[in-house]
């Protein structure tokens, strides 16, 4: 199996922690490609040029990171990364980790558009909602633990992206999420996953 990455994505990140957590790196190998490129190996594989994108060795080619995901907890059913029916509240924070995710990095490339192009009210609704979901973290930030399980590598990815975000500075106010998200850090999937500066 080829598992097909950037390292900045942090979509692609999420995949590539769950591949460590779940031992799984004997199976899959990691090839690192860039994104945009017509020339790209990865085209070859997946017409969209997604990151991250899962060749498995049945021949199916699966490019969202939950299918992912799910699939690799699929491999190593005995460690259960991915939230399945019985566990509501896990489910729920896939749910809020994901939208989180996803309005961050629509905040990041917007930032990355030239100043003439940005949208000001991308930008303004983007970061509301990461306030308003951060305050949901920081409110539940007890209920977290150090497991991995999606719900919290989709979130330590998310909170990862400060260092693209400068207008975050979501760390003072939200001191028991910083204080998870520091502690979850430390793993070593976390440290073998940091995005390139």
């Amino acid at each position: 199996m080829k598992l097909f990455y950037t390292p900045n994505s942090p979509y692609a990140r999420i995949a590539r922690i769950a591949t460590l957590e779940l031992n799984l790196c004997d199976r899959i190998e990691t090839q690192k490609v860039i994104a945009r490129d017509p020339n790209s190996e990865l085209l070859n594989y997946n017409p969209t040029g997604k990151v991250p994108t899962l060749a498995t060795d049945d021949g199916f080619i699966l490019s969202e990171t939950r299918i992912i995901c799910a699939y690799q907890n699929h491999l190593n059913p005995e460690i259960k990364l991915v939230a399945d029916i019985s566990n509501g509240f896990l489910q729920q924070l896939e749910g809020m980790t994901g939208g989180f995710i996803d309005g961050i990095a629509v905040w990041v490339r917007e930032l990355r558009r030239p100043h003439s192009e940005q949208s000001f009210g991308v930008i303004e609704f983007e970061q509301k909602r990461a306030l308003r979901i951060l305050d949901y973290f920081e409110k539940i930030s007890d209920n977290l633990d150090q497991t991995p399980k999606l719900a919290h590598i989709t979130l330590a990815s998310a909170l990862g992206l400060e260092i693209r975000l400068p207008d975050l500075q979501w760390r003072q106010k939200y001191p028991k999420l910083a204080h998870w998200y520091d502690e979850f850090s430390k793993r070593p999937s976390i440290q073998a996953t940091i995005p390139e500066s």
